[in-house]
Formats: C-alpha cells, structure tokens, sequence
C-alpha cells in the first residue's frame, strides 16, 4: 500500500485487503488439500503390507574387537 498526499488511503486498504484475504483463503485451501494427500501416502505406506523375513540371515552378526 503506498500512501500520498490528497488522496483517501481507507479506499487503498479495502482494495489489498480483499487480496489479502483472497491469498489466505486460497492459501488454507490448499494446505487443507496437502494434508490430506499426505494422510492417504501414510496410510497406503502401511507396514503390515510387508511380507514376513524368511531364512536367517541379517540374525547374526560376527564382530571382531
């Protein structure tokens, strides 16, 4: 918002408020969007997806000091 001399700045600020308010309701929007794309990656990453190790390797481990 620039200010000068002579002229009515309360007409100014409603003009950049109602953009301002616009960015922040398009702005929650789409952080409400990325939440929920980012709840359903989570679930769809779920562990029990998984399969069962089998055999035994990774069980042991030789260490030398």
């Amino acid at each position: 918002m620039s200010i000068s001399v002579g002229q009515n700045s309360s007409a100014a600020a409603q003009n950049t408020s109602g953009a301002e308010l616009l960015t922040a309701a398009l702005s929650k929007r789409q952080q409400e969007v990325e939440g929920k794309m980012v709840l359903q990656l989570i679930q769809s990453a779920s562990v029990s997806n998984l399969p069962a190790p089998s055999g035994n390797s990774g069980f042991n481990v030789n260490i030398k000091v």
